[in-house]
């Protein structure tokens, strides 16, 4: 009996290590998100655009975003089309139409790993890309000899800026998951401050055309190959330049990944 405990120590410690090795091989490539993914979602629009009028105009929305995404050896990348309808937004009981849309392409380095509360949280930084599409159009009848212009309005941005994801694994297969892109530096046009003007090409700092959005949700490995995920984003568009657009949007979102 006295001959066999230093053995079954030495399995103990011997399993104990390799316990520790499986929990904590976690890396960046394998928490990464990559592969096929598909989302939905309802949210909430609020906007003033100087062209049409000073008053802020608000109301429900929907979205839909499909996004692809890899990581090779020692970075990341995700490419998304999103898109945003806003048929009735209101001031008073004058509505608008509004049509956003967005094509991303964002490139990701592993930047560091955090303890907390005894788990990993993995961090990851790169540059951003962002083509903008914006259009609005007010639910009014239209006079015909009046310019149509003064009911519309559209703006579009060519953004480079910067984005950072974290990933938090949690135990059961969820992750808690991150993110944050703000555009630093544009090209934009759009519909001027007055009617039949417009701005082709303007070069725009962060202080003239700010593009920003940030994400937080939960994702559930299903199987090896799915994933489903619930979250919320926020997101800011504000352009002070040919003309005034400040709006923001609340959503909520449901998506499913398929991952290879």
């Amino acid at each position: 009996m006295n001959a066999r405990l230093p053995i079954l120590l030495l399995w103990c410690i011997v399993g104990a290590a390799t316990c520790c090795r499986s929990q904590n091989s976690a890396t960046h490539q394998t928490v990464f998100s990559g592969g096929l993914g598909a989302q939905v979602g309802v949210g909430y629009l609020a906007i003033r655009d100087e062209h049409i009028s000073e008053e802020k105009y608000a109301g429900s929305s929907v979205c839909g975003a499909v996004q692809w995404s890899r990581f090779h050896e020692t970075f990341g990348y995700r490419i998304w089309m999103n898109y945003l309808k806003a048929s009735e937004i209101k001031n008073n009981n004058i509505s608008a139409e509004v049509t956003q849309g967005t094509f991303d392409l964002v490139y990701l380095y592993p930047a560091w790993k955090w303890d907390v509360f005894g788990k990993e949280l993995f961090a990851y930084l790169g540059p951003s890309t962002e083509a903008f599409m914006y259009y609005r159009k007010q639910n009014i009848a239209l006079n015909p000899d009046a310019n149509p212009d003064i009911y519309q309005s559209g703006a579009w941005l060519l953004s480079l800026g910067a984005r950072i994801e974290v990933v938090l694994p949690l135990k059961g297969g969820f992750d808690l998951e991150s993110a944050l892109q703000v555009s630093l530096l544009s090209l934009g046009g759009g519909t001027g401050n007055t009617a039949n003007s417009s701005t082709p090409i303007t070069l725009l700092t962060v202080f003239a055309a700010l593009r920003g959005t940030w994400d937080i949700g939960l994702r559930y490995s299903l199987l090896t190959s799915f994933s489903i995920a619930t979250g919320y984003r926020l997101e800011v568009t504000r352009i002070s330049s040919w003309n005034d657009i400040l709006s923001g949007t609340d959503n909520v979102y449901a998506s499913l990944g398929y991952h290879f």
